[in-house]
């Protein structure tokens, strides 16, 4: 399961995996954010989610359909927040900003252990 909570005003997108997600379902939330998109910035909240089926290309291939999807000038000067509690959601959330950073994505990619540290970053100028 997922929650979904758009906030306009801030131009914030929160979205919260609360089940133990294989990638499939993880890359079928995403793509609901990524193609329905109305706001810069997203936080994506995998506390919830243990992340032991996620492999090395499904990272990849996350981050490339984030790159090139069709809408993605809603996101030009966005910024994506992951929080993850348990080092392997952190780990995760690294290699995918790595990733990121390697096809030279436009998104600006953080990693953070609370929610708290993820909101503060997003708000920054």
């Amino acid at each position: 399961m997922f929650e979904k909570i758009v906030n306009e005003i801030k131009q914030l997108t929160t979205i919260t995996v609360t089940w133990r997600a294989d990638f499939d379902e993880l890359m079928s939330v995403l793509k609901i954010f990524f193609d329905d998109n109305h706001t810069e910035n997203l936080l994506l909240d995998l506390r919830e989610s243990p992340l032991d089926s996620i492999t090395h290309d499904h990272i990849r291939n996350l981050c490339e359909y984030a790159k090139y999807r069709a809408n993605g000038e809603r996101r030009v000067n966005g910024k994506t927040a992951l929080v993850g509690s348990s080092d392997l959601q952190f780990e995760v959330g690294v290699i995918f900003k790595k990733y990121s950073e390697m096809i030279d994505s436009a998104i600006k990619f953080s990693v953070f252990r609370s929610i708290e540290q993820a909101l503060s970053w997003l708000e920054e100028d």
